[in-house]
């Protein structure tokens, strides 16, 4: 697998258990050429010349003569979903087979660089990750990590964009958990990934940094991790008290008259809304930035008391500050 970059690995693994794995039970796939393979305590008696019609790497495995072959790196139920793979003609659409089982057989693939099942294997993946109704709507974490990491060792860099955005859009909607895109994105120096599930993370943890209580998770996250949230929680607290006291600016409108007047009452408003926020963390920028501008867009003294050019150049000014905070989220976390 890709070395990976970081100071704690992931406690999530490539493994999956879609295959219950017998202990001391030999599976058989005779030929003329039937050798025995080994993998954790499962035996497959296999026929060597299909696999090595297939890769290299096996031509020189079965160039030694014990019995069995011991293979590692992966797990028996990964090498059992390759071994099924490497068996079936024809090989079925990847439309039939879930996404842990196409991660086993392109992982076990990538390892013995098996050529054919790489490619169907990696095109499967692509059509389910970019399908309209993508299974990674609901997917577990652990199935983001092997995805990750399986766009990582395939050089994959539009898989992976793709992958992150699906993960993130799940993360800010807190229907998974950050950690595990913190820890994989800092392996694999994903910065885009890493900034936002920081920031979900501090969002979700900003109530105890507030009262000094320990974090719950950072048993999982290094201490260099854990650093980082802490600098988002002060440099993230700071930028919402600043912006509390003077809204994002905005340029007076070329048709507008009263630009003085449109800012009084522009800040105003303002002020009352911000102050309206309070249902979102003092942390959670983003959201308070969002709330004010759907709320300000709504206001009906903003919309009889300002010019409707000035309005818009106001409310745009907020849509840029928010744009401007998720693409420097970095800074806030000193990464």
């Amino acid at each position: 697998m890709v070395a990976a970059r970081g100071q704690r690995s992931t406690p999530y693994s490539m493994t999956t258990s879609e295959c219950p794995i017998p202990l001391r039970r030999t599976l058989s796939y005779p030929g003329d050429d039937d050798r025995v393979i080994r993998v954790q305590n499962m035996r497959f008696k296999v026929n060597a010349n299909i696999l090595r019609a297939g890769s290299s790497s096996f031509k020189n495995i079965f160039k030694s003569q014990d019995s069995p072959v011991v293979l590692s790196g992966h797990t028996a139920a990964q090498f059992r979903a390759f071994l099924w793979a490497v068996y079936a003609h024809p090989l079925p659409s990847a439309k039939t087979l879930d996404i842990p089982r196409l991660c086993s057989i392109a992982e076990v693939s990538f390892k013995y660089d098996f050529d054919s099942l790489k490619r169907w294997s990696m095109d499967g993946i692509r059509m389910k990750v970019n399908a309209p109704n993508t299974p990674l709507r609901t997917a577990p974490s652990e199935t983001f990590v092997r995805l990750i990491r399986l766009a990582m060792l395939y050089r994959d860099a539009d898989l992976s964009r793709s992958i992150q955005s699906k993960w993130l859009t799940r993360i800010h909607w807190h229907d998974l958990p950050p950690v595990p895109a913190i820890l994989i994105a800092d392996a694999y120096d994903l910065r885009h990934l890493l900034c936002h599930a920081y920031y979900v993370h501090l969002v979700d943890v900003s109530a105890l940094i507030a009262d000094g209580k320990r974090l719950m998770d950072d048993s999982l996250l290094s201490p260099t991790q854990t650093l980082h949230v802490f600098c988002g929680y002060h440099s993230l607290s700071a930028l919402w008290r600043q912006l509390q006291e003077t809204p994002p600016a905005f340029s007076a409108h070329p048709q507008c008259t009263s630009h003085a007047r449109c800012q009084v009452v522009w800040a105003a408003r303002w002020a009352l809304e911000t102050g309206r926020s309070w249902a979102f963390a003092p942390v959670d920028v983003l959201c308070r930035l969002l709330f004010m501008e759907r709320h300000l867009e709504m206001d009906e003294l903003v919309k009889s008391c300002m010019t409707e050019g000035c309005r818009r150049e106001a409310l745009d000014a907020i849509a840029r500050k928010r744009g401007e905070v998720s693409d420097n989220l970095q800074h806030h976390f000193d990464l």
